[in-house]
Parts: structure tokens; C-alpha cells; sequence
């Protein structure tokens, strides 16, 4: 890159330059000229006084005729100038051509009113133009007698080429000088310029980088004086720079993060009006894909609307806000204000509030089905005690019928309330899980023998797959418990000439699944099937309380196990689980890992974060690597919770 301050500024020095030598040339040849004529003109007073001196000698009788004759011709050969003496009429007495061109009694026609003002007493000096048109020199004194009075007057004139001559020659020095002098002073000078300009012309390229984003420049801080200076704070500023910048965008770069990790939407404007700031989740909410303005990211105008109307009264607003697919929006928008108090711009919280909406609905409808739920059976229980206090049954089969009646509903109260406990401890987390090293083909045959009766009684067959598997890690009452639900729901829901198969496939983990040939579940309801108070058969909503299979997804997700259900109307249902495999002094996958199984090793609670299907949540479905030291366990199952 050139320096167009250095070519600015040479330039300008060679025009300056330039003028200043032609105004000193013209100065000079005007002004040498006067002051040649002035130093002249006093070089030819002294020889006039001579002449007068020798003339007054030569009239007192001194000098005769022929030395002064002599003596003038002399003096004025040394002058090289002529002479010319008046008396006191102006009459030329005498006249001496010595110089150029022809001095005789033309000449004093010339300057006779020069003579007069000589023989009026006054001393001339001055430049004349005699009748030949040539400029001379003149010098005139009067000659005074010994009583003072003029008695006429001495002439020297001189021609003025011989000045022209000299000046000429001094003009010509001077030029010649100017001449050879001018380009070593432009030369000395640009070199200087360019000491001077190369430091600033280099600060200029840094800033220029620094504008562009680079910050690793640096320009040479030995200059002295005010240019070193100027490198050093320049060198400062870019160093102070290159930190804020840093910060800034660490800043900024930490504010974008913090606004694309919220899963509600922001949205922030200027005072223009303009969208400076917005996030991820908000270009879900409203399915935006480029955005270049505001109305790209949310299309309803009267969004933008309430953003204005919030700029211009300084005042926060919660609007609620529709969008497709029954989604429900709270949109807090609040106003930017700075300390000075002055509203810089706007900001708004999009905040789903579907799920809350949807929970809160859930909320209500458990409490409708718990209302409903108590109220049945103390319903029943109410409407045959009234009668037995009233001694208005006085059959004794009848009232023992009536007994059974009650106790079935009471059991059945005392059943719905256990589960709600057991739901509540389960979400509470205080109901434990404590791993051990679980037979699981002795624990689902243990568990099947309990309903061999119960199946039979019914005319169902019950089948059990259990080859020889390998051992579980898991707490095998909540296990029991689970089986419990399943054969308990596939019991209630197979009829009569149907069956029932518990079966344990190998796998990354064990698959235990209990699969009945009964009515099967339709597919509008299997999404359903865990909630609390779900009934798919509504037919039969007097069975059961509707909490056991929320029962059994909440203990497989504290497990870290899953729970899945497959399902086709009139061919019955199939519900799977899965159970950790154990896995004896195997090596830890991660040291986050080792210390969470060494925990369970030891026989400490487990209460897993993760859920659903295995190996969705970025780990295998077999994650046992731990080494568990404890003897394996035999559970017999006595008994089983109705």
C-alpha cells in the first residue's frame, strides 16, 4: 500500500519549496538592484568631495592647470566614471569622459534641473536618464567658497550597465544555486518525510488489521519522541482491545449457550423494533426455519404488537397465546431499561405451558377417579349397613351375604389406598430398591406355583418358560410385586378355556414376559395402559383398582428397567420387562459407573434417574460392570399381595 500521507506531504514540501525559492529569486534581483545602486551611489559621494577638494585647491591658485587636469583625469579613470563641473550659472566648465557612451554639454542639458538643485546648495544621489535615452548613476555636490555661498557644482556620473552587468551575474549565482541547492534540500527532506511517515504509515496498516478483527499486530516502539508514543498507546490500545473482545465474546458467546440450552422461548428487540436476540426452542414453538426479521420467526403481527405497546408504556405484559395442536402458550414480555431509566428495547418469555395445562387436567381427573373411587365402595358398604342397623334383614343367609358384600368392598378401599401409598413413596423416592443377585427361573416358578389353583379354578391353563437363565441384579420383592400386577391383570381379564404363559427370554438383558389369550387391549388405549385409574375394558371397571400397572411402570423405572405392553383386540395381551443381567467381577465402564455399581454391590438403595426403553439413554442394555461379592440368593415366595 502507498502512502498517500507521504505523497501528500512531499508534495506539498516541493510546491513549497518551489514558491519560496521563486518569490527569494524575485525578491533578490528587485531588492539587489536598489541596494547595488545605494552601495554605488555611496562609493561615488567620496570621489565627488575629491574632486571638489581638488577643484577649490586648483581655483585658490595651489594647483595649477594641467595637475588638476591631470589629477581629475585620475581620479576618475579609478571611478571609471565621468566628470562634469558647472560654475554658478550652470555653465560646464570642465568635463571628463572616462565611461561608456558620450558625456558632453548634451549631458548637462539632461540634468539641468538636477545642476539647479546642486547649485541650490543640495547634495545629489540618484539614478538619470540622459538624452541618449542610457540610464546612469549620478552623484552631485555643490562647490561652496570660503563665505559658504555655491559657486558651482561637481558631477560624477557613471553608467548603469555596469550595475546591470553585476546584478545580472549575482541573479545569475543566485538561480544557479537555487538550482543545485533545491533538489538536494527535496531529496534531504524526503527522506525525512519518509522517517516520519513509514512509522505512521505502518500504525495506520495495524489499525486497519485491527479493524478487521486482528489483534496480533504490533508496530516497532523504538521511534523516540511523540511517534513512539503513539506506537506504544497504539500497541496498549490493541492489547486492551483484543482482551475486552475476548470477554465480549466469551460473553456473548455464554449468553447465546445459556439461550439455546432454555427449552422456553426468548425473544428480545431493540428500540428500532428490530430482533436482536432469540433462541432455539422459540423457532421450535413457531416452526421457523431462516429468520432475517421478526416476522420470519413469529408470523402473528399481534406477537409484535405487544412488544410495541410494551416499548412505548414502559409496563410488562403476560398475554396467553394459541398455537396448533392444542399447545398453549404464557408470553411474558417485560421491558429492557438501563440505569439511566431509558427503555433500550424489549423482551419476551414464551413459556409451554401445554404440559402444566395437561397436568393440572390430570391432577383434576385423579382426583375425580380417587372421589369416585372412595366413594363406590363406601357407597355399598353404606347402602348395607343401613338395612343390618335398621334389623331389617332378618334372614341370616342374607345377612351373612351381606357381610361378604361389605368385607369384598372394605378390602377392595383398603387395596385402592395401599396403591395410592405405594404411588406416592414411589414418586416421593422414599420407597428403596436394594439390589441383589436374584434366581430368576426359581423366582417366576416360585411365583406361577401361587396361581396353579387360582388358574385352575377358572379353567385357564398356566403355562411357564423358564429355561436355566442367568441371574439377575435387581430387588426381587419389587419384582414379585410386578409379577404379582401382571398375572393378577391377566387372570382378571382371560376367560375360561384361555391361558396364561410367564416366560424368561436371554438376552443384553432378561426379558420376563407374562402373555394371556383374554380379550386383548384396542389400540386407542395402549398408549394409556400405566396411568393411574386407566381402565381399558370399562365393562369391567369394578375390578381392580386402575393403579397397578402405574404401580408396575413406577418400579420398573426406579429399577432402570423398562415395562412394555403389545397388544391386538381379542387375542389377548403381552406385557415384557426387563432385569439387569449380574455379572460377576466384570470390569467397570467408567469410573462414574464403577462407583454407582460398587454401590449396589454393597447392597446400598438404588434409585435410577434413567427410564425407558434399553439402551436409548446412551448406555448398552446389559450395564452391570461391577463385581458382586455377595452369595447368591434363593427366594422362596410365601405368599404375594392381593
Amino acid at each position: 500500500m502507498k502512502s498517500v500521507f507521504l505523497r501528500r506531504l512531499f508534495l506539498m514540501l516541493v510546491v513549497t519549496m518551489l514558491f519560496a525559492a521563486l518569490f527569494m529569486a524575485i525578491g533578490f534581483i528587485f531588492l539587489s538592484r536598489d541596494t547595488y545602486e545605494k552601495m554605488k551611489l555611496s562609493e561615488m559621494l567620496p570621489k565627488a568631495r575629491a574632486l571638489d577638494q581638488l577643484y577649490r585647491e586648483y581655483e585658490s591658485g595651489n594647483l595649477n592647470e594641467d595637475t588638476f587636469f591631470r589629477l581629475a583625469d585620475k581620479l576618475m579613470a579609478a571611478a571609471n566614471a565621468d566628470t562634469l563641473i558647472t560654475d554658478s550659472r550652470g555653465n560646464v566648465i570642465y568635463l571628463n569622459k572616462t565611461g561608456e557612451g558620450q558625456s558632453g554639454p548634451e549631458a548637462a542639458d539632461s540634468i539641468k534641473d538636477l545642476i539647479q538643485n546642486v547649485l541650490e546648495g543640495n547634495t545629489v544621489q540618484t539614478r538619470a536618464e540622459l538624452f541618449d535615452n542610457r540610464s546612469v548613476l549620478l552623484v552631485g555636490i555643490p562647490i561652496t567658497g570660503i563665505d559658504g555661498a555655491v559657486r558651482g557644482s561637481v558631477f560624477i556620473i557613471k553608467s548603469y550597465s555596469e550595475i546591470a552587468l553585476a546584478t545580472g551575474r549575482f541573479n545569475s549565482a543566485l538561480l544557479l544555486a537555487i538550482a543545485v541547492v533545491s533538489p538536494v534540500v527535496i531529496l534531504l527532506s524526503a527522506l525525512g518525510i519518509r522517517r516520519i511517515t513509514e512509522p505512521l504509515h505502518n500504525m495506520a496498516i495495524a489499525a486497519i488489521e485491527m479493524s478487521r478483527g486482528d489483534f496480533k499486530v504490533r508496530v516497532n516502539e523504538n521511534e523516540s519522541g511523540e511517534i513512539g508514543l503513539l506506537a506504544r498507546a497504539l500497541n496498549n490500545l490493541c492489547d486492551t482491545l483484543s482482551q475486552t473482545i475476548f470477554h465480549l465474546r466469551a460473553e456473548k458467546g455464554q449468553l447465546n449457550k445459556i439461550l439455546q440450552s432454555l427449552t422456553d422461548g426468548v425473544a428480545a428487540t431493540d428500540e428500532l423494533g428490530l430482533l436482536t436476540h432469540y433462541n432455539a426452542a422459540l423457532m421450535k414453538m413457531f416452526g421457523a426455519v431462516v429468520v432475517n426479521k421478526r416476522e420470519d420467526l413469529i408470523k402473528d403481527a399481534s406477537v409484535w404488537k405487544a412488544f410495541d405497546r410494551v416499548f412505548e408504556t414502559g409496563e410488562q405484559q403476560t398475554i396467553r397465546y394459541s398455537l396448533p395442536a392444542n399447545k398453549k402458550l404464557w408470553i411474558t414480555i417485560s421491558p429492557v431499561v438501563t440505569e439511566e431509566n431509558v427503555i433500550m428495547g424489549v423482551v419476551g418469555l414464551f413459556k409451554d405451558m401445554s404440559e402444566m395445562e395437561r397436568i393440572e387436567c390430570m391432577q383434576s381427573e385423579y382426583i375425580a377417579n380417587i372421589s369416585h373411587e372412595l366413594r363406590s365402595p363406601l357407597t355399598a358398604v353404606r347402602g348395607l349397613l343401613e338395612p343390618l342397623s335398621d334389623n331389617m334383614i332378618k334372614d341370616e343367609e342374607t345377612r351373612q351375604r351381606y357381610y361378604k358384600i361389605m368385607l369384598r368392598e372394605v378390602m377392595r378401599l383398603t387395596r385402592l389406598i395401599s396403591d395410592m401409598m405405594m404411588i406416592s413413596r414411589l414418586q416421593a423416592g422414599t420407597e428403596y430398591m436394594e439390589l441383589k443377585r436374584v434366581d430368576v427361573d426359581e423366582l417366576v416358578n416360585d411365583m406361577a406355583q401361587g396361581y396353579v389353583n387360582a388358574a385352575a379354578s377358572k379353567g385357564i391353563a398356566l403355562h411357564v418358560d423358564a429355561p436355566d437363565m442367568p441371574d439377575a441384579l435387581t430387588d426381587p420383592d419389587r419384582v414379585e410385586q410386578v409379577l404379582v400386577i401382571l398375572l393378577d391383570n391377566a387372570m382378571r381379564f382371560t376367560e375360561k378355556g384361555g391361558s396364561i404363559t410367564v416366560k424368561v427370554e436371554d438376552g443384553e438383558r432378561l426379558l420376563v414376559s407374562v402373555c394371556d389369550t383374554g380379550c386383548g387391549i384396542m389400540p386407542e388405549d395402549l398408549p394409556h395402559v400405566f396411568e393411574r385409574f386407566y381402565k381399558a375394558n370399562k365393562s369391567r371397571s369394578d375390578e381392580g383398582t386402575g393403579l397397578g400397572l402405574s404401580i408396575a411402570k413406577f418400579i420398573m423405572d426406579k429399577l432402570g428397567e423398562t415395562i412394555t405392553v403389545e397388544s391386538e383386540p381379542g387375542k389377548g395381551a403381552c406385557f415384557t420387562f426387563t432385569l439387569k443381567k449380574f455379572v460377576a467381577n466384570a470390569i467397570a465402564l467408567g469410573p462414574a459407573m464403577q462407583e454407582q455399581e460398587k454401590k449396589f454391590a454393597a447392597g446400598d438403595v438404588l434409585k435410577p434417574e434413567t427410564s425407558g426403553p434399553a439402551g436409548k439413554a446412551g448406555r448398552s442394555a446389559q450395564d452391570a460392570p461391577y463385581e458382586v461379592i455377595e452369595k447368591k440368593n434363593r427366594i422362596k415366595k410365601k405368599g404375594r399381595e392381593s
